[in-house]
């Protein structure tokens, strides 16, 4: 039991570790030797748990998004209202990358990978139709699938378009990105402002809450 309890501790010890070295210098200047050395591991444990740094930034990644959705559901509990879950998900996840530069970087070495998009993919398909089904019963799997696609597709490329250029304002870029994505799932235009503006007034909350999450 102890052995167990020992292996989680390094196991939990390592992401932790990561995702400070992460967000403070970003995925491409963060090396396997810098978490082992900083965790004060050897080699052997942590690819007793991770099979390379791809692997422990898909763990991290998962992590984020896992987080952004859990506060999004804790902000807003009305679930008669997903687009506004939907969005303010997204928003919190834009905003801290606003804060954090380092960060967009690490969604878009997660982005660059064929095995972590494919796993965030996954994950947005079922974390979409969960909110939208009722709205839209009509729709397949496929159907949420390919929404979900262009999520995605949209957010890698405002978030390269930040990191690397940064020509929008931070606003606009937010707004343009939620109303490109909630009309993916049908919303009605009004609606999808309503929404728009709704977020930008609850999302204080929940950055509040997740800067606590964030090791700096």
């Amino acid at each position: 039991m102890k052995r167990d309890q020992h292996k989680l501790e390094i196991r939990s010890k390592v992401l932790d570790v990561s995702k400070r070295l992460l967000v403070a210098q970003g995925y491409s200047s963060t090396t396997i030797q810098q978490i082992i050395s900083e965790a004060g591991i050897t080699t052997g444990s942590l690819y007793h748990f991770f099979r390379n740094k791809e692997d422990i930034l898909l763990h991290v990644a998962e992590e984020m998004f896992h987080m952004a959705s859990q506060l999004a559901d804790n902000i807003f509990t009305d679930t008669d209202n997903p687009g506004l879950r939907f969005a303010l998900e997204i928003a919190l996840q834009l905003q801290f990358i606003l804060e954090y530069k380092s960060i967009g970087e690490i969604y878009l070495a997660a982005y660059g990978s064929s095995q972590i998009s494919e796993h965030i993919c996954t994950w947005a398909t079922a974390r979409n139709a969960e909110l939208f089904k009722k709205h839209n019963p009509g729709f397949t799997h496929e159907d949420f699938y390919t929404r979900s696609l262009a999520v995605k597709g949209i957010l890698h490329s405002f978030i390269d378009e930040y990191v690397h250029y940064n020509k929008l304002a931070d606003r606009k870029r937010i707004d343009s990105i939620l109303e490109l994505t909630l009309s993916l799932f049908d919303l009605p235009d009004e609606e999808i402002r309503d929404i728009i503006k709704k977020s930008s007034k609850l999302i204080k909350s929940g950055l509040a809450k997740l800067r606590g999450n964030i090791p700096t």
